[in-house]
């Protein structure tokens, strides 16, 4: 029933919002213009073309995970709709050639807003804004799920009985599955429904020990933790893009300043090249200003920096507690390496030699900024940053990056965090 009301609730909907957008344009007499005569002679073509634009991304089914699926939904939909329609006035132009290009700007807006409000509020009504989670292991992990959901306990012995589903949003897993054939068949589940996947908070330090299903199962897990939508990445991806190229434009000068003074107490170049790890293990050429001595680690070999290191020049201590240092690395986030905000790239020898930070982590790409940042200091021990780089992982989305962002600047300017 909900999806054949949302079909001829839409149908009413797109009509009002083109009629409003005619009132919008040419005032109360829109009726009586040669513009109207051709939207009123096109009405049934409009229709179809937007129902079937809305019908491609599947606006009309019984139940949505959140608001904000449906927001997605139904901006895709008039999207492609209105696209499809201005060219079909266009091939058409000879009978319909009087019908105005800006009715359809002004009825995507209006109709943005019109179908959101009604369809959430029969949703709403309806009780179909729901989310569709499975527990595997224990019950008790429910109170870290939102109130509006379903939600289904499958004890670890019978994943087999996740295959009778295909609606499933969340997998949330909350006990250690030791046998490698449920191993197997959980991660083949996951490649077939396509699931966001969620670790419960109580197993975190078994994650890090890496104890929780064997050696090789939290890398094939990682596969899916943080990944999102195509169209929650494409806009974390243009946020890094236009972010970063606006702050480098901006912050020019600052850079050209800096580079004279490290040219001026230093020997050597002004930028520091390192190889750090990125998403699935990659490698990548990390860009900082120059911090530390020539040749800092050439006896020591690769160490964490601590507080007062010895290495680091004067100019460098300035550098590193406004974190000035690290603008370089916004080439990295424009090339693709690297995103304003997530875990912060280690270098292989860490990555190596300390099992929290590697597998999950390696989910997603590092990050200029993170969590684990604007939460601690400078020389935050590698099992401490591990627990907020999980939280930012399992979470990740826009607006939890806009956050980490705003939360960077009282941190860089109170000179603490790393």
């Amino acid at each position: 029933m909900v999806p054949f009301a949302l079909f001829f609730v839409n149908i009413i909907l797109l009509n009002i919002a083109f009629i409003l957008s005619f009132l919008i344009r040419y005032g109360p007499k829109f009726s009586q213009t040669d513009n109207f005569t051709s939207y009123k002679d096109s009405v049934f073509f409009l229709t179809f073309i937007y129902m079937s634009a809305f019908a491609f991304v599947h606006i009309f089914k019984n139940r949505f995970a959140s608001f904000w699926e449906l927001l997605r939904k139904i901006f895709l939909g008039l999207f492609f709709g209105t696209l499809l329609s201005i060219a079909f006035i266009y091939i058409f132009r000879v009978k319909w050639g009087s019908f105005p290009s800006t009715i359809f700007i002004i009825s995507f807006i209006v109709s943005l807003f019109l179908f959101f409000i009604v369809d959430a509020l029969i949703l709403r009504f309806t009780n179909r804004i729901k989310k569709k989670v499975v527990i595997v292991g224990e019950e008790e992990v429910t109170n870290i799920l939102t109130r509006n959901s379903f939600v289904e306990v499958k004890s670890v012995d019978k994943i087999e009985e996740l295959l009778q589903y295909d609606d499933i949003d969340e997998i949330v897993i909350s006990k250690i599955i030791p046998e490698h054939a449920q191993l197997n068949l959980l991660i083949y589940l996951l490649l077939k429904l396509k699931v966001n996947v969620v670790f419960s908070p109580t197993i975190y330090s078994e994650l890090i020990s890496a104890n929780i299903m064997g050696n090789n199962s939290v890398r094939f897990l990682s596969t899916f933790i943080g990944r999102r939508s195509d169209a929650e990445e494409f806009l974390i991806r243009a946020v890094d893009v236009v972010g970063s190229a606006l702050s480098l434009i901006l912050l020019s000068p600052l850079m050209a300043v800096v580079a004279v003074l490290i040219k001026l107490t230093s020997s050597g170049p002004v930028l520091y090249k390192q190889v750090r790890i990125a998403k699935d293990g990659e490698s990548f050429n990390l860009y900082k200003f120059k911090t530390m001595l020539n040749d800092a680690e050439k006896h020591t070999g690769p160490v964490l920096a601590v507080k007062n290191d010895p290495r680091v020049t004067k100019i460098g201590r300035f550098l590193r507690a406004t974190r000035v240092d690290e603008i370089p690395q916004l080439f990295n986030v424009i090339r693709g390496q690297m995103s304003l905000v997530g875990p912060r790239p280690e270098r292989p020898h860490f990555v190596n030699s300390h099992q929290a930070l590697r597998e999950i982590r390696l989910a997603v790409k590092p990050g200029l900024t993170g969590l684990a940042q604007i939460r601690n200091s400078y020389d935050l021990k590698p099992q401490h940053k591990i627990k907020y780089d999980y939280l930012y992982i399992q979470k990740r989305f826009l607006l939890l990056n806009f956050y980490i962002i705003a939360k960077t600047f009282p941190v860089v300017f109170l000179k603490k965090g790393q």
